[in-house]
C-alpha cells in the first residue's frame, strides 16, 4: 500500500496507528479487528481503542453482528463538516482582517512555489471555475479526469478552451476534450501548463527539466505574457489539431496568436468572419466592430490580424504589441458565411 497519500491525514489530527488502521480499511473494505491487526501491525492491546476513536471522529462504522466487522466511511463524506466549518471560519477571519486591519494594502503574492500534487489541482481546479474568456492547457492524464468536471461546466459559459496533450492519455480523455473545445495532440508529452485569461499561469517545472520538482503559479501580467508565448512555440506549434476551430461559429479569446489560428483556420474552409474588438488604440480605449480580412504572422515577431470598419483598416495585435495600430484587450470572432470555396 502506498501510505505517501495517507500521511496527509496527519492535517486531521490523526494519530499513526488511527491513519493504517483508517487507510487500511478504506483501501480493503470491511474487516475484523483481527484482520486490521495482520494487514497494520497496530499492537493487539490498542486495536479497540483506535476503532473506538474513528467511531468517534465519524470516519468508521461498526457492524451489528457478534463478530463484528469495521467499513471506513469515504473522506469526502467523513471530513465533510470538519472541512465545511473550517472554511467558514477561514472566511469569517478574512473578513475580519479586511476590515480591522490597520491601514496596510493587501496585496497578494504573485508568484508561488507549490510541491504537492494535490494541493495543485486543487488550486487549478479554484482557479479554472473563475475562468472569465480564455484557457489554454496541457495537462498529464490523472490531471484532466480530475479537472473534466470543472472543464465541462465552465465550457457551457461562453469561455474557449484550447487544449495541447500527449496521445497516451487515451482516446477517451481526448475526445471528452474535443467535445468541449479545441485540441491539439503530441507523441511527446508537452511541458505541463495552465494558463487562464492572461491573468495567471501555472507550469509544472518537472515537465521541463528532470532536475526540478516544483511547479510554479504566476499572477504577473509580464511573466504569464511569457509563460503563453511559452506555450505557443513549445506547446502549440509542435502539435496537431484533433479538434479545429471549424466547428465553431463563435469564439472570444484575448491571446492574439489564438485569435490568428482560428482566423487562419476558419478561412482555410473558405469562412467569412466578423470582429468586435475592444482594446486601445493610441493610448486610448476603442472598440472595433467589422469584417476581418487576415492574420498577419511573422514567427518570433507578430501575431495579429487585419480588421475593416467602415473603409478604414486597422492591425491589431497582442496588449503589449509594438508593431499594431491596435492593442487588444479581446476579440469576438463570428462566422457570417460557412460557404467552402
Amino acid at each position: 500500500m502506498d501510505q505517501e497519500i495517507f500521511k496527509y491525514l496527519e492535517k486531521f489530527h490523526l494519530s499513526d496507528y488511527e491513519i493504517k488502521a483508517y487507510s487500511c480499511l478504506l483501501m480493503n473494505g470491511p474487516m475484523k479487528a483481527t484482520e486490521i491487526i495482520k494487514e497494520t501491525g497496530i499492537p493487539q492491546p490498542r486495536i479497540y481503542d483506535i476503532i473506538g476513536k474513528l467511531e468517534k471522529r465519524g470516519l468508521i462504522n461498526i457492524g451489528s453482528s457478534l463478530k463484528r466487522s469495521y467499513e471506513a466511511i469515504m473522506p469526502s463524506e467523513a471530513f465533510k463538516n470538519e472541512l465545511d466549518s473550517m472554511e467558514k471560519y477561514i472566511n469569517q477571519l478574512d473578513e475580519f482582517v479586511k476590515y480591522n486591519r490597520k491601514n496596510v494594502a493587501l496585496k497578494s503574492p504573485n508568484v508561488w512555489f507549490i510541491e504537492n500534487d494535490i494541493r495543485i489541482a486543487s488550486k487549478l481546479e479554484k482557479y479554472l471555475e473563475n475562468a472569465d474568456i480564455e484557457i489554454l492547457l496541457s495537462l498529464p492524464g490523472w490531471k484532466i479526469r480530475k479537472l473534466l468536471p470543472t472543464l465541462r461546466k465552465v465550457s457551457g459559459q461562453d469561455i474557449t478552451i484550447c487544449s495541447v496533450v500527449s496521445e497516451d492519455i487515451g482516446e477517451g480523455l481526448i475526445n471528452s476534450l474535443c467535445e468541449i473545445g479545441i485540441c491539439k495532440v503530441r507523441k511527446v508529452p508537452p511541458a505541463e501548463m495552465v494558463i487562464i485569461d492572461r491573468k495567471i499561469s501555472f507550469l509544472n517545472a518537472k515537465s521541463v527539466s528532470e532536475t526540478s520538482d516544483y511547479s510554479i503559479f504566476i499572477q504577473e501580467e509580464e511573466l504569464v505574457d511569457v509563460m503563453a508565448y511559452y506555450f505557443f512555440y513549445m506547446n502549440w506549434i509542435p502539435s496537431e489539431y484533433r479538434m479545429n476551430f471549424n466547428k465553431i461559429k463563435k469564439i472570444r479569446v484575448i491571446t492574439s496568436w489564438l485569435a490568428c489560428e482560428a482566423i487562419d483556420e476558419m478561412k482555410k474552409n473558405g469562412m467569412q468572419l466578423h470582429g468586435h474588438v475592444n482594446g486601445f488604440f493610441r493610448g486610448r480605449e476603442i472598440v472595433v466592430s467589422g469584417k476581418i480580412i487576415s492574420s498577419i504572422r511573422i514567427q518570433g515577431i507578430q501575431q495579429a490580424f487585419l480588421i475593416e470598419e467602415d473603409g478604414k483598416k486597422y492591425s491589431v495585435g497582442a496588449k503589449n504589441g509594438k508593431l499594431e495600430d491596435i492593442k487588444m484587450e479581446e476579440v469576438i470572432i463570428e462566422v457570417i458565411n460557412a460557404n467552402q470555396t
